[in-house]
């Protein structure tokens, strides 16, 4: 059977409000609903209520060399967090945040919603950060969504010899605890994207009313 859905979004600036009705099929429902399910068992967690903090900081000079110094979270907190990110954060889950974008993308046709859609897929991707910095070691980019997810299927989710053996060629000279500094910045930039997705997610679903501008995960 469909499930009805009728959508508001008031715009702060102007104050205009946007509504589009629709219906989704049983599939597709359900999907939402667990998509959202694992969004807040995945906000819920220790490591995010607690801000995600890790710090990094380069000193040092020109005679003394430089020296990195890193702030890691508890590793324990870290783990959790990333067993509840797999449903949404693996491509072959069903809950992969792209595969939500694109369902949500195919049903909600008005541009400000697509908008706002593809602001997360820009914020989840890691390119918005990217565009404000970059640290590259041998060439290759480690702030990125790549290297995030090689590191991952190397050290955490799986033991890949292969992506671990390039892990490591990237971190002869910059140590990997000032990489993984890197990593939760993106995984606090695809947490802040996925608590926006599921904020929209609440209301097609009629767990919200409504929302106004631009959701953004509490601090």
């Amino acid at each position: 059977m469909p499930y009805e859905y009728n959508l508001t979004l008031t715009i702060n600036d102007t104050g205009e409000t946007i509504s589009q009705n629709g219906r989704f099929d049983e599939t597709a429902w359900k999907l939402l609903i667990e998509f959202l399910q694992c969004a807040d068992d995945l906000i819920n967690t220790k490591f995010v209520k607690d801000g995600m903090q890790a710090r990094l900081n380069l000193k040092g000079g020109r005679d003394s060399g430089i020296q990195v110094l890193t702030e890691l979270p508890n590793w324990d907190d870290v783990t959790v967090f990333l067993h509840k990110f797999r449903p949404i954060g693996l491509e072959s889950e069903r809950t992969f945040f792209y595969k939500i974008c694109s369902l949500l993308t195919k049903e909600l046709t008005h541009p400000y919603f697509r908008n706002i859609i593809g602001e997360q897929r820009e914020i989840y991707s890691g390119k918005r950060a990217e565009k404000v910095f970059r640290v590259q070691s041998n060439d290759v980019v480690l702030n990125s969504e790549k290297v995030l997810y090689d590191w991952l299927n190397s050290y955490e989710y799986h033991r890949d010899k292969e992506k671990r053996k390039f892990i490591d060629s990237l971190h002869q000279m910059f140590p990997l605890n000032a990489s993984k500094v890197l990593f939760i910045g993106l995984l606090s930039a695809k947490t802040q994207a996925i608590y926006n997705l599921a904020v929209l997610v609440r209301v097609v679903v009629g767990k919200q009313k409504s929302f106004e501008g631009q959701a953004m995960l509490p601090k």
